[in-house]
């Protein structure tokens, strides 16, 4: 797993002079970092630039001063930004090169987005999964992977919807666990933190009814 030094390095190497600016979001600022989490980090460079692939590095990359306009006022040179971003780094985000970040926004904003991204991304994902999952054996193994990402993401925005605050996959796994006992989320937690748990069809379909309950929770 790489470190944010080394990952500046990597860059100061390739761009020299270019990186002026360099914060730390996602799982190393939410206390949920695990085996194969991604650096996830924003960057800010002095003038336009490619900024190299590096593998193990979610990377969004702004011009110098983006971050301290709104996120509608800002095109990022590579990635993607959004209000709950911007959110991130004013509050929880670690600054490791540079000045830290005003990142303006409001807390509706932030609400707004993640309302929109259950139905926009996330709905769509359930629907293609709503036609699929009546024709698997309920024991049939899953892609560890991408059951972890539709399980536990969706939790991350109801969390966010009903409280402003914003937690990591874990953390919104044991929330969501608490509000719906009856479903398997604890397993999800768990393998995601590295327990040699079983992930099935099963988990698929209680991932999909947690969607549906989180959907149905936060537009009543």
């Amino acid at each position: 797993m790489i470190t944010p030094g080394e990952y500046l390095e990597f860059l100061d190497a390739r761009l020299p002079g270019s990186v002026v600016g360099a914060h730390l979001y996602g799982s190393h600022v939410l206390d949920d970092v695990v085996a194969g989490s991604d650096l996830d980090i924003v960057v800010e460079v002095s003038s336009a630039v490619d900024v190299p692939a590096y593998d193990g590095a979610d990377v969004a990359v702004v011009l110098a001063g983006s971050l301290e306009k709104p996120v509608f006022d800002v095109t990022p040179l590579a990635g993607e930004v959004t209000p709950v971003l911007w959110a991130q780094l004013r509050t929880v985000g670690r600054t490791v090169r540079g000045a830290r970040p005003s990142c303006p926004g409001t807390d509706a904003d932030v609400e707004a987005y993640c309302r929109d991204n259950l139905v926009s991304y996330w709905k769509l994902d359930f629907d293609r999964f709503r036609g699929v999952l009546p024709s698997l054996a309920p024991q049939t193994p899953v892609p560890r992977d991408t059951l972890l990402w539709v399980g536990l993401g969706p939790a991350r925005l109801w969390h966010t919807i009903r409280t402003g605050e914003i937690v990591g996959k874990s953390r919104a796994g044991e929330l969501a666990a608490a509000r719906w006992p009856d479903l398997p989320i604890l397993d999800l937690v768990a393998s995601r933190r590295g327990a040699d748990v079983p992930l099935t069809v099963a988990h698929a379909a209680a991932s999909l009814e947690l969607f549906d309950r989180i959907l149905a929770d936060v537009t009543d």
